[in-house]
């Protein structure tokens, strides 16, 4: 039986799983309210419900909604279990992975859990009755996460997303030997401002939180900028020759901030702002207050008021404003399913190989089959060189960074594990260990006369020349050659992770986020790496199920079927022409006779 709702006829009558193609995943464990499909729940007609079992929303519901560690969650309520979240975790979870896979906002989100019925099965709710979760309850939930990770350290979307990667490539059989990474920008939802406009736009929030009384008492330290109304038209007043003393006069203000507002608003966080900006952009020197040179502020300084975490990186002579996020696949040619294993959003002053060195020992434990890294030049560094040959991983580097030395010493270890050095000149002498380092001596005759003399890296000494290097040098210059040694196909794998950096990139507005802040860009680099993960098995999945095609038979096949259609033709022309004829021939006897 059925029933008319909104114009939409939706079927009452139970629906059994045995209807479907194939049973659902088995349901995650039950611990904070979660919702299931109950057999009392309202179904679809058999025609849709073909259709939605082959949805792209349903094949959410059985790879990523059924599989959310909803445990993970428990701790956060621990204290307080009458506080637990109006919805279960895994549909607030899920319908989160969902806005950022589709770009949603968060009136779109609403609206879609509201009214479409694929993406309500997406998060399992399988009757109209049942109501999922109010703008409230979402976004008390994102603030409780956000709150656990200030308090804890630990990022509940960073561990979901740690938890859907290691089961997916265990379903799947990937062993992750060959992995490659690379990071992108990601620019904070802020206003870039110029160093007089922060501080006048600081300096005006600072004013608006004090009292009537206070304002009123303070006004003359304040009245140039209030006047001005925002920094804005107060910078486009300034002359260039004004700047200057316009700086001095700010540094005079900040300093009164600190000390004076210091007892009624010390509490506050433009307080906090305030005394922050002050130690970048000033200085004391003997009571004098004296604004700092440009180049002694740092990439770590405040961009602006409303992201405090937010902060600047310099690349190809464009300026950043926000964060870095680092991201590394699984890319062995043999394997046709590539899937993200790790993800990492930072400050954007960081440089990639620190935040490489940071990540390695998590990367080899979520898989610890990696045994082949491939990047660009910027994550070389001695200390990843040192960890990833402890580790068994072999760094391929694409891209060499530095000037190229004139006359290269080509340091080398043999199968033995004796080291050889080469110069420029193609003399090969042992390396032996020194006190400190290592050294190789090529004897005086041997450089005797040679063209490369002048740019030699090697020291004169009484017997000839003496090379000194370290154990930093042989790992640097086998990264750099391993590459040389891989099969081709294999020496162009870490290009196509550009196209992973674009997928993280998509829904970014002129590179910005709609979010500000590092713990915001954390929650949108994991829940976008989910999102593309399960995009890429949704599509795997769906060529498996494809029937196999085979070119050589199709083409006789296609032939067969046209002449086939040409026969058909050819029969009904003859046909229309026998009747034709057949009609004509008395015609013309009866017009003869008359």
């Amino acid at each position: 039986m059925c029933e008319r709702i909104l114009n939409y006829t939706v079927w009452t009558t139970p629906f059994p799983f045995a209807l479907w193609s194939r049973a659902p995943c088995s349901a995650p464990t039950r611990l904070i309210g979660s919702r299931t499909a109950s057999a009392s729940r309202r179904s679809l007609s058999p025609e849709l419900l073909k259709r939605l079992r082959e949805s792209k929303e349903y094949a959410f519901y059985t790879e990523v909604f059924c599989r959310i560690p909803e445990a993970l969650f428990t701790e956060l309520y621990a204290d307080a279990p009458a506080s637990r979240p109006n919805a279960p975790v895994n549909v607030l979870i899920g319908a989160m992975i969902l806005q950022h896979m589709n770009d949603w906002t968060f009136e779109e989100l609403l609206d879609r859990v509201a009214f479409d019925l694929k993406v309500r099965a997406a998060l399992g709710l399988w009757s109209l009755d049942e109501e999922p979760f109010c703008r409230a309850t979402l976004f008390n939930f994102q603030r409780r996460l956000r709150d656990w990770m200030a308090q804890s350290g630990q990022d509940k979307f960073q561990a979901v997303f740690d938890h859907l990667s290691e089961d997916a490539l265990e379903r799947f059989d990937l062993k992750g030997e060959i992995q490659r990474c690379d990071s992108t920008q990601l620019g904070s939802n802020l206003r870039e401002y110029t160093r007089i406009e922060l501080l006048v736009e600081v300096a005006l929030r600072m004013w608006r939180v004090l009292g009537e009384a206070d304002q009123a008492e303070h006004q003359g330290w304040f009245a140039p900028y209030v006047e001005a109304k925002t920094s804005g038209q107060f910078v486009h007043r300034l002359r260039g020759s004004e700047l200057r003393a316009a700086l001095e006069r700010l540094g005079q203000l900040y300093a009164w901030m600190c000390d004076a507002l210091e007892t009624g608003y010390g509490s506050r966080e433009i307080h906090g702002i305030v005394r922050r900006v002050f130690a970048e952009q000033f200085t004391r020197v003997e009571e004098k207050i004296v604004v700092r040179a440009g180049k002694e502020i740092g990439s770590d300084s405040l961009q602006s008021p409303d992201d405090p975490t937010a902060t600047y990186h310099k690349k190809e002579d464009e300026g950043y404003h926000g964060f870095v996020l680092h991201a590394t696949e699984t890319a062995d040619p043999a394997e046709e399913l590539r899937l993200i294993t790790d993800v990492a959003v930072a400050p954007n002053n960081q440089d990639d190989g620190g935040i490489l060195h940071d990540r390695l020992l998590e990367m080899h434990r979520k898989t610890p089959g990696l045994r082949e890294l491939h990047t660009d030049g910027t994550y070389g560094s001695a200390e990843n060189d040192k960890l990833e040959a402890a580790l068994g991983i072999a760094a391929v580097q694409t891209g060499i960074c530095g000037i190229t030395p004139q006359a290269p010493m080509r340091i080398e270890r043999d199968e033995t594990g004796f080291l050889h050095v080469r110069c420029a000149a193609g003399h090969t002498v042992p390396g032996q260990l020194a006190q400190l380092h290592y050294k190789a001596e090529f004897a005086a005759a041997a450089c005797a006369g040679c063209a490369m003399a002048a740019v030699c890296p090697a020291k004169h000494r009484s017997h000839g020349r003496t090379f000194y290097f370290e154990e930093a040098d042989v790992l640097r210059q086998a990264r750099h050659r391993r590459i040389e040694t891989l099969p081709e196909e294999r020496r162009t794998l870490r290009a196509n992770v550009e196209a992973t950096m674009r997928q993280f990139k998509a829904p970014c507005r002129n590179g910005k986020l709609r979010t500000r802040g590092l713990c915001a860009a954390r929650q949108y680099g994991f829940l976008r790496a989910i999102a593309i993960n399960f995009g890429r098995i949704y599509r795997y999945l769906s060529r498996r199920s494809r029937p196999p095609h085979h070119p050589a038979t199709a083409w006789p096949q296609r032939a067969y079927a046209a002449l086939q259609s040409a026969s058909g033709i050819l029969a009904c022309i003859r046909y229309r022409i026998s009747i034709r004829e057949t009609w004509t021939r008395p015609i013309s006897l009866v017009l003869a006779l008359h």
